[in-house]
């Protein structure tokens, strides 16, 4: 009988290229043995080394299911490598909450991004969604080498009070990948929304086996509306419409 693969451990992520102070850290903040979609993500290259060749990725999963940690542990591991990071969330508390959070990375600088020149004094800026579009239209992106972006629990975003940025957000993000070695990760439990965001953006769909397989009912009016939004900017983009090296012709005058 074939021996089924021991499941990774949180020590395992050094062949990952995760310095030992981080593994520790992670350690500390409760992740030991690495959930299925957790161990997915990191088999799928979530911590590669940031480059024009790798796919965005889209987490899927359910509550429980350890989306949160990852997704922070990935933040964190890429800031260590020298790449500016940026965490969106759905609201100024809740980007509170998560700084706090990352403060058992010692060594990184974390903080709530209140304007876009703070980008410069953090390795890992986390910002709500107004914050996060308003520091994508202006130039410190480019000037400072995001490499990284998550956006936590997508489905709060797009049903926040701002929810009308998500997609020119995304739409920027895409511009942007014409001038750096920018990577999208996106996290949610909608699988509707996962499957589609991820057909739309090109994105390789990471999913939790256990996940309920995609359902035939549309999602939330609301969602539908930002992926139709999203799909129609892309493609305007695809076709020549935007010029895919002017990152600046999707921003406000």
């Amino acid at each position: 009988m074939a021996c089924q693969p021991r499941s990774l451990s949180v020590h395992d992520l050094v062949a990952f290229d995760v310095v030992p102070s981080l593994v520790s850290a992670a350690r500390l903040s409760g992740l030991l043995e690495l959930f299925p979609l957790q161990e997915r993500a990191v088999r799928s290259g979530l911590l590669a080394g940031l480059g024009r060749s790798l796919p965005d990725l889209v987490l899927l999963g359910t509550a429980g299911q350890g989306k949160r940690s990852i997704c922070e542990l990935a933040a964190a591991h890429h800031a260590h490598s020298g790449h500016k990071v940026l965490l969106i969330c759905a609201s100024q508390h809740a980007a509170a909450r998560c700084v706090e959070r990352l403060s058992v990375y010692a060594g990184l600088r974390a903080g709530v991004l209140t304007v876009p020149s703070d980008l410069q004094r953090l390795d890992i800026a986390v910002a709500e969604l107004r914050v996060a579009d308003r520091l994508l239209c202006s130039r410190e992106p480019e000037r400072l080498g995001l490499g990284f972006l998550i956006c936590e629990e997508l489905e709060s975003l797009v049903e926040s009070d701002a929810g009308e940025l998500w997609p020119q957000l995304l739409i920027r993000c895409q511009a942007l990948k014409a001038e750096l070695p920018l990577r999208l990760l996106l996290s949610m439990s909608d699988a509707s929304l996962a499957d589609k965001l991820a057909r739309v953006l090109r994105a390789e769909l990471i999913r939790d086996e256990r996940c309920e397989p995609v359902r035939s009912e549309p999602t939330s009016l609301l969602r539908a509306r930002a992926l139709i939004k999203l799909r129609s900017g892309l493609l305007t983009r695809r076709e020549g419409c935007l010029m895919p090296a002017a990152v600046h012709a999707v921003r406000p005058h």
